[in-house]
């Protein structure tokens, strides 16, 4: 096996404009809040992001002026906290298209990315004014088996999924403890996959218990140690508190054009 741990600053320079990104987590639930900070600094353009629930992580790409479309069901940071500010900015500005979709549609389009296939059936669209809406993303067919009309999804296969995760070893194995929303969904999607740990272990703890692993390492391309990498989100287990004050200050920064500010201070000694 390859070893694929890397500095942060190495991991997040893989990314190159206009790839399209599966961003893990689920809110402000195990995002990769880290790598996106770090990669929002890097001034790339016209991402494209696909996520069922996108939050905190994804956010701040948007903030950034990294992204031009969107695939989503839903997106923002639940309760308190509400809406994403960069998302909707960018949106109500025109800078980013949001092709939205129920969260079946997101898992299906994904699924047959991961399959190999152009497209995959989904059931519970119809009357959906979404199928009106985007047509390049949704489309109906004839059923070749009884005549029937047949929603169907276009396949979405991302360039790379970046997840956050609780352990990995040093060659891409990767251990999710808790829900893993969709992200071993993404990773099989996906291209390539970059890991983010709260911590590095040894590689006999995959050994000893494989129906644990969540991401096996030939499916990885690097690893990042990122201690606290889900901040100012929660990752279970570990921290399951909100950064109440890190969140309003991100929000009064998106309102005063102050990102890099903020981006400034928040990643200062983690690259």
């Amino acid at each position: 096996m390859q070893r694929k741990l890397m500095p942060m600053s190495s991991a997040v320079s893989l990314i190159e404009d206009g790839q399209l990104l599966a961003v893990g987590g689920s809110a402000l639930h195990r995002n990769p809040a880290v790598f996106c900070h770090q990669l929002a600094k890097l001034n790339r353009t016209r991402l494209r992001l696909v996520g069922v629930a996108q939050g905190y992580a994804s956010d701040v790409l948007c903030a950034g002026n990294c992204v031009d479309t969107v695939y989503f069901s839903f997106f923002g940071f639940e309760n308190e906290f509400g809406l994403a500010p960069g998302f909707r900015k960018g949106c109500q500005e025109g800078k980013i298209k949001a092709v939205e979709g129920s969260c079946i549609s997101i898992i299906a389009a994904l699924r047959a990315g991961g399959y190999g296939i152009p497209f995959m059936p989904v059931g519970g669209m119809w009357e959906s004014e979404l199928l009106d809406v985007r047509p390049d993303f949704f489309q109906v067919m004839t059923s070749p088996f009884n005549g029937e009309k047949v929603v169907v999804v276009r396949a979405l296969v991302p360039d790379w999924a970046i997840i956050h995760v609780h352990e990995a070893d040093e060659y891409g194995n990767a251990r999710i403890i808790g829900s893993l929303f969709q992200d071993q969904l993404l990773t099989r999607a996906a291209r390539k996959t970059i890991i983010t740990a709260e911590r590095i272990v040894d590689t006999e703890s995959f050994q000893i218990n494989p129906a644990l692993t969540t991401v096996p390492h030939f499916q990885v391309e690097a690893v990042v140690l990122a201690p606290q990498g889900a901040k100012p989100g929660i990752c279970f287990g570990e921290y399951e508190t909100v950064e109440a004050g890190c969140m309003k200050a991100y929000s009064r920064a998106i309102k005063e054009g102050a990102l890099d500010h903020f981006l400034a201070i928040t990643t200062e000694g983690r690259a």
